[in-house]
């Protein structure tokens, strides 16, 4: 008897740790630079932070159109964001394969494959509800924006012309009214 709940203790630890692992390699992705001529931005470590550093560049690269600064600018942000959405999706496959493996082995007891399996049903509602946050954001004008949700809290990255406080308040109206969850739950990053 003694061994069978020594078993439950492995598995359950192997379930939370198996979601911890994917949320962890989903946060701490590697650095990505993204150059834009003057300034190159830094991103990585978690969903929306990005800062500017001052970077020397080779004047061989620059481009003869005064235009395409705005241009590469507007498509690395645009590659910021499909690049986290990736990583945010590479990451969750990892976990629910994991999960997977769990549920179907019959070595763990019937209680715990339930666990993976319900860990596998509540991390496809997380992403209903992060679609449903950017399908509408998207519908109300922010086109660069990544929504990470993990059941209590949810980090938003956007990127906008002009952002401002009312934008942050219409992002919190969005996000607190399809996840029901209180504001304070809530992280707004502006992407610069």
């Amino acid at each position: 008897m003694m061994v069978l709940k020594r078993k439950e203790i492995v598995a359950a630890a192997l379930v939370v740790l198996i979601g911890v692992a994917g949320y962890l390699n989903w946060s701490y992705q590697d650095t990505m630079r993204v150059s834009d001529n003057d300034v190159y931005m830094e991103t990585g470590k978690k969903l929306g932070e990005a800062r500017y550093v001052n970077a020397p560049v080779d004047e061989t690269e620059k481009p003869e159109n005064t235009e395409a600064p705005e241009r590469e600018q507007t498509q690395s942000s645009a590659d910021y964001f499909n690049d986290t959405k990736m990583q945010k999706e590479a990451a969750r496959s990892k976990s629910i394969e994991i999960l997977k493996q769990t549920a179907e082995n019959e070595s763990f007891d019937k209680e715990i494959r339930e666990k993976a399996q319900n860990k596998i049903l509540e991390t496809a509602q997380y992403v209903e509800k992060e679609t449903s946050i950017e399908n509408i954001a998207k519908a109300k004008g922010y086109e660069n924006i990544g929504v990470y949700y993990d059941g209590e809290t949810v980090n938003i990255s956007v990127k906008k012309a002009g952002f401002s406080e009312e934008d942050v308040v219409k992002l919190q109206e969005i996000a607190v009214s399809q996840l029901n969850i209180p504001a304070k739950n809530l992280k707004i990053v502006e992407v610069k």
